[in-house]
């Protein structure tokens, strides 16, 4: 029975990492670069991955490990979406800070804002390991269906934010009557994902790689 060990999870989460930042579309590159160049908040996110990936590691099967990193890469995706919808839609000025609010509370809002952006280096960084495993161990409609999410995710939470922005200042918003319908179609996206949809049932292992264990 082939699965992955957890020395393989790490290494490859590793090498993912290093070559992002050397090369790579410029996103990735840039969240990368920016963990490789702080060592102790690359530290930070080793010794957190390096956790997550133990339990998964001791499954012992495939099918269960491959949900499990489908399972974190959604995960992650959800610690790094607020940077990205601040970031993708310029959201700026008191727009920034009254977003900020809503997942801090009332704090500083600088110090919310550095402590957002360490979360989300955390995150996107984590993210992009994870679905490299998956379609490294040939889970290539899990990488699909996790990107799906993402897009669906990041949809419902711009027009979260942006209705919540509208009631705090006591403004009707006409995003009330979508909201509901976006949040079913990531909900769902979601519950296929964990639940196994498509999970391949031949092991597909790339020439580079070896093995998997």
């Amino acid at each position: 029975m082939i699965y992955l060990t957890h020395t393989r999870l790490v290494r490859e989460s590793e090498r993912t990492v290093h070559e992002t930042a050397a090369n790579s579309r410029a996103r990735d590159q840039r969240v990368c670069g920016q963990l490789l160049s702080n060592e102790s908040r690359y530290a930070l996110w080793h010794m957190r991955y390096d956790h997550r990936m133990l339990p998964i590691a001791k499954l012992r099967r495939r099918e269960q490990q491959l949900l499990e990193l489908r399972r974190t890469s959604v995960e992650q995706i959800h610690g790094a979406a607020l940077v990205r919808y601040l970031r993708d839609f310029s959201v700026t000025g008191e727009d920034r800070d009254a977003t900020l609010r809503l997942f801090h509370g009332i704090v500083d809002a600088r110090e919310a804002a550095i402590a957002e952006h360490r979360s989300y280096l955390l995150a996107a960084s984590s993210q992009l390991c994870a679905s490299e495993v998956l379609g490294l161990a040939g889970d290539a409609k899990g990488v699909q269906l996790v990107n799906h999410y993402e897009r669906a995710y990041e949809q419902y939470l711009g027009i979260f934010c942006q209705r919540a922005r509208a009631q705090e200042r006591h403004e009707k918003s006409l995003l009330d009557e979508l909201l509901p319908d976006i949040k079913g179609v990531a909900t769902r996206l979601r519950e296929r994902i964990i639940g196994g949809h498509l999970l391949p049932t031949r092991v597909t292992v790339p020439m580079r790689t070896i093995s998997l264990g």
